[in-house]
C-alpha cells in the first residue's frame, strides 16, 4: 500500500531529484483524547470489556437460515434467525415453470435457539480463525396446512385431490359393495423442507426442483372392504336377542336402508334416522312377548340304582319372561346408529331343574307281565306301565335273574337269515324272523322285542325262543324307557 505522505507535490516532476514536499501545509498534530481517562475509567477496564465481548458474541461473517448473525449474542441471534426465516425467498422449479414463495408463505420454521447456540459454539468472536465461516447447518420444518395452501395457489398443476373409497348397499347382490379409492397428486413437503435446509445450510439462494408426487386417499380401498364386511355382518345380525339367541330378526335390506355410510377425517361414519327406525320396528317389538316368553323345561337324566347317569333323555331349558317392551324400539334404533344391530332384550330368566329318573324293568313270568318302574329324584317308586308278554317255549326258557340292558336296535332280522331276510338252512337256528322291531337286549340273545306274527300274550303264553315277546307298541315303549345300563329283574 502506498503511503500518501511521500507523494510528490502537485506540479513537480516525479523523475527529478529534489527534496520531498508534503501534500498540504502541515497542521498541528491533533491532540489525542484519552477517553478512558476522561471518563474516569481505567484503561485496563476498556481492554477487559473488549475481551468480555469476545466471549459472548458470534464471529462476523456467520449466517444461519439465510440471515447474518455476526457480532450478535446468542439471544439476539436467535431472534434474528426466527424472524429472518419468514423473509427467505424460496424458488420452486416445477414442470410448468418457477414460482417464488417466502418462508412465511410456507410456514417455515427452524429451531432458532439451537441454531444460535451452534453458531456461537462453532464461531465465537474471540476465535479469529472462525471469522467468515459462512452458514451453519439448519433443519427446516414446514407447516403442512400453510404450505399446501400457498403451493396449491401458486402451482395448482401439481395438485389433484384424491378420492376416498366408498361403501354402498347393493340390493340385488344383497350385500355392501366398494368403490375403490383414487390416488391424487401433491408435493412432498418433507423433501421440499430438506431442499430448503440444504441450500440455507450451504449459504446458497434457495432453489428447489419438485414434481407432483402420489397422494393416497384418506380412506383406502382396504379400509372400505373391511367396512363393507362389517356392515354386512351388521345388517345380517340385526334383530332382537335373548342370551345370544336371535328371537326376532330384521330383514337385511331393510336394515341397510336405515343406514347411511359417509366418510369424514379418514374414517367411516354411520348416520341413522333413529325416529324412522323406531317407527319401522314398532310392530316387531309389539310381537316380542309371544316370541320371547317360554316355559321352563327341566332336564331329565336316567340313572341306575347306584345313581350313575345312564343318559340325558331331555335337555334342560331355562324359562324366559320379557320384562317390558317400553322404549325397546328407541333403544334399538340408538344401538343400530352406534354400529351394533344385535339388541339383547331385557328378560327375566328362570333356571331349569334336573330330575334324576331311576328306572328298572321287572318280568313276572307267573303273571306273564313286564312292569316299568320309575323313581323321580328321592320320591316314591311309581309304576309307569305294565304290559302282557309271551315267554320262551319249553326248552327255550326265558332265564331268571338280575340283568342290565346292554344293547338296543330299532329293527333286526332274528335267526338264520340271509341279507334278504330269508331262512338259511343249516344255520345256528332253525328259524328266521325278519324285521323284528324295537329290540332291547338284557341277557345274551334274550331281550324284549315287538311281535307282529302272533298276538298271544299273558300268563301261560310261551311263544318265543327265550325272548320276551310284546306288542309292537309295548316294545317301542320299553325301547325308549330303558337305556344301556337299565336294570332288569326276571323272576317266577
Amino acid at each position: 500500500m502506498t503511503d500518501l505522505a511521500t507523494k510528490p507535490a502537485p506540479g513537480s516532476d516525479g523523475d527529478s531529484a529534489g527534496p520531498a514536499v508534503e501534500w498540504a501545509p502541515a497542521e498541528p498534530e491533533p491532540r489525542k483524547r484519552h477517553l478512558g481517562l476522561w471518563l474516569g475509567i481505567p484503561g485496563g477496564l476498556i481492554a477487559a470489556g473488549a475481551a468480555a465481548c469476545s466471549l459472548i458474541l458470534i464471529a462476523p461473517g456467520v449466517a444461519a437460515a439465510g440471515v447474518d448473525v455476526g457480532w450478535q449474542t446468542q439471544g439476539a441471534a436467535a431472534e434474528t434467525i426466527a424472524a429472518g426465516i419468514d423473509d427467505v425467498d424460496v424458488t420452486i422449479a416445477t414442470p410448468s415453470g418457477e414460482v417464488v414463495v417466502s418462508g412465511a408463505d410456507l410456514g417455515a420454521s427452524v429451531d432458532a435457539a439451537a441454531a444460535a447456540e451452534q453458531a456461537f459454539a462453532d464461531s465465537p468472536l474471540w476465535n479469529v480463525g472462525t471469522w467468515g465461516s459462512g452458514a451453519i447447518p439448519v433443519e427446516v420444518t414446514l407447516d403442512a396446512d400453510t404450505a399446501l395452501a400457498a403451493l396449491e395457489e401458486s402451482a395448482p398443476e401439481l395438485f389433484t385431490a384424491p378420492v376416498d373409497a366408498q361403501v354402498s348397499y347393493d340390493a340385488e347382490a344383497a350385500s355392501y359393495t366398494v368403490a375403490e379409492a383414487q390416488e391424487g397428486t401433491g408435493i412432498d413437503l418433507d423433501a421440499l423442507a430438506a431442499g430448503i435446509a440444504d441450500d440455507l445450510s450451504a449459504g446458497d439462494p434457495v432453489y428447489v426442483e419438485t414434481t407432483a408426487t402420489p397422494v393416497a386417499a384418506a380412506v383406502s380401498t382396504a379400509d372400505a372392504q373391511a367396512e363393507a364386511e362389517a356392515l354386512d355382518a351388521l345388517v345380517a345380525g340385526a334383530g332382537f336377542y335373548v342370551d345370544g339367541e336371535k328371537v326376532a330378526g330384521i330383514d337385511a335390506a331393510q336394515a341397510a336402508s336405515w343406514v347411511e355410510v359417509t366418510t369424514a377425517d379418514g374414517a367411516f361414519q354411520l348416520q341413522v334416522d333413529e325416529a324412522a327406525v323406531a317407527a319401522a320396528v314398532a310392530d316387531t317389538v309389539a310381537g316380542l312377548p309371544e316370541k320371547v316368553n317360554r316355559d321352563v323345561v327341566d332336564e331329565q337324566i336316567v340313572t341306575n340304582s347306584a345313581g350313575e347317569h345312564l343318559r340325558t333323555i331331555q335337555e334342560g331349558q331355562n324359562g324366559w319372561g320379557l320384562q317390558s317392551t317400553d322404549g325397546i324400539a328407541e333403544d334399538f334404533a340408538a344401538q343400530l346408529a352406534s354400529g351394533d344391530g344385535a339388541f339383547e332384550l331385557p328378560v327375566d330368566e328362570i333356571d331349569y331343574e334336573t330330575d334324576l329318573l331311576y328306572r328298572r324293568l321287572e318280568v313276572d313270568k307267573s303273571e306273564g307281565t313286564t312292569t316299568l318302574f320309575e323313581t323321580v329324584n328321592d320320591g316314591d317308586e311309581q309304576v309307569v306301565d305294565t304290559y302282557a308278554i309271551a315267554l320262551g317255549k319249553p326248552g327255550y326258557d326265558t332265564q331268571e335273574g338280575h340283568f342290565t340292558v346292554y344293547g338296543q336296535l330299532t329293527i333286526q332280522d332274528m335267526g338264520s337269515c340271509d341279507d334278504a331276510g330269508n331262512y338259511v338252512p343249516g344255520g345256528s337256528f332253525d328259524y328266521c324272523t325278519a324285521d323284528v322291531p324295537w329290540v332291547t337286549y338284557f341277557n345274551g340273545d334274550q331281550g324284549f322285542h315287538g311281535t307282529y306274527w302272533h298276538s298271544n300274550f299273558g300268563a301261560g303264553a310261551y311263544m318265543s325262543h327265550g325272548c320276551v315277546n310284546m306288542t309292537q307298541a309295548a316294545a317301542e315303549r320299553v325301547y325308549y324307557f330303558a337305556q344301556t345300563g337299565t336294570e332288569v329283574w326276571v323272576h317266577a
